[in-house]
């Protein structure tokens, strides 16, 4: 890590317990995980389900699986929105072999709207020598997320090493200062593609396996 940034990046470190606490009933959370869909992050918002209501969550892929979608059948507390990437399914499958059904967003809907008050949560790799933590597959090769954590309240990183820094073709990246927090992860393993049927891949990861559309 490079010196320059040593005190900003310990400054701004935390628990992902604690990051979360800034999600308030009603907000609007972007989950830019890509394919990390085990973390730290989603596993801490979870916890809290019974102290927040109708929290929207928009993000790339549902059929992941998230703790969030799986603590909440009732989408009481946290709803789902899939629309940031094109090819969603309408339903999800995830731990315990339920299913949820699934929103998919308009992009020019109220429910996709974001502006300030609203958090941003995305997996990274490490910070470089720069300063920059670099987004993992599906956010990097679509470089769709900067709009939305340039207007975001508060921005919340979680680092996973198993993200290389600038491997992909046009990766994207975010610098440490426009993060407001950065927790630590278990630096799961990525969602591993092993089979691929006609226009969707099949990944797999701990958790559950599901059909993703690609």
């Amino acid at each position: 890590m490079s010196l320059k940034y040593t005190d900003e990046y310990a400054r701004k470190f935390t628990f992902a317990e604690e990051a979360v606490k800034v999600i308030k009933s009603g907000n609007r959370v972007i989950y830019a995980f890509g394919i990390c869909s085990i973390n730290e992050l989603d596993r801490a918002l979870a916890m809290r389900k019974d102290e927040l209501q109708d929290v929207k969550i928009i993000c790339n892929d549902m059929t992941c699986g998230y703790y969030a979608m799986d603590t909440d059948i009732s989408g009481e507390h946290f709803k789902f929105y899939e629309g940031i990437c094109p090819g969603v399914l309408e339903s999800s499958l995830h731990e315990g072999g339920t299913k949820k059904a699934g929103k998919r967003t308009d992009t020019n809907s109220p429910d996709f709207d974001v502006r300030p008050g609203h958090v941003f949560m995305a997996t990274v790799s490490p910070m470089d020598k720069n300063g920059y933590f670099w987004f993992g597959r599906n956010v990097a090769e679509n470089q769709i997320y900067k709009k939305y954590y340039e207007i975001a309240e508060y921005v919340i990183l979680e680092i996973n090493e198993r993200i290389l820094e600038g491997n992909i073709p046009g990766q994207e990246r975010i610098h440490i200062s426009q993060a407001d927090m950065i927790v630590g992860s278990n630096n799961d393993d990525l969602l591993q593609g092993f089979k691929k049927t006609g226009k969707y891949q099949l990944y797999h990861h701990k958790r559950t396996s599901a059909n993703r559309a690609v």
